[in-house]
């Protein structure tokens, strides 16, 4: 008699914001030593780009991590289609866009219009932007069903088919707290531990 044992390889990654600035070659080269496969770096936060992010990019994946993503926090205060071009095509002039993907980061409601149709719409002309640049399997959301729900309501789920990253800090890398929302019955990316100190740096650690 055999026995096949099924086992689940979950895949390290971690992401970092604007905030942290400029990360180094050695904290990268540490974080890659330390298992992490995979980054998503923050490219735009409000009004702002991230103008560390190609060299975050180029860093990280000099260290061999693998897969190296991007994400944007969008503002109410431009219009959806000029910041995402403007955003975007900064990467891919850089040369750091190959396949990969850009996810946008849906959260904290006090950022977003006052009604949730207005966000709605909002994020629909996002997402449809991101999408005619990039193709709509390279764009991602990043949100939970607490944030989305609050923000464009219980029942949307104009977000789909694009793949969701959600964040719940649970300290653990498995998918069995996920709860559906937004038409979101499984999904790609967990955050499971945000602000830890690591590789003289501040991460937020995920796993797919």
């Amino acid at each position: 008699m055999s026995v096949i044992l099924a086992i689940t390889l979950q895949t390290k990654g971690f992401d970092v914001s604007y905030y942290q600035g400029a990360v180094t070659q050695a904290t990268f080269t540490c974080l890659h030593n330390a298992g992490y496969q995979f980054a998503i770096i923050e490219a735009q936060i409000g009004t702002t780009y991230n103008a560390n992010a190609v060299q975050d990019y180029q860093r990280a994946k000099a260290a061999g991590i693998k897969n190296v993503d991007f994400y944007i926090f969008p503002t109410t205060k431009q219009d959806a289609k000029t910041q995402v071009k403007n955003t975007i095509q900064k990467l891919q002039n850089a040369g750091v866009m190959s396949g990969n993907m850009v996810w946008l980061d849906v959260e904290n409601i006090n950022l977003f219009y006052p009604t949730q149709a207005q966000n709605q719409k909002f994020i629909t002309d996002l997402l449809a932007e991101m999408s005619s640049i990039l193709g709509a399997k390279r764009v991602g959301v990043y949100s939970n069903w607490v944030q989305w729900e609050s923000i464009v309501g219980k029942g949307w789920t104009g977000a789909q088919p694009h793949q969701i990253w959600y964040p719940h800090y649970d300290n653990s890398q498995s998918f069995s707290d996920f709860k559906a929302f937004g038409g979101w019955t499984k999904p790609s990316i967990k955050q499971y531990q945000g602000d830890v100190s690591e590789c003289s740096t501040t991460i937020d650690r995920n796993f797919y």
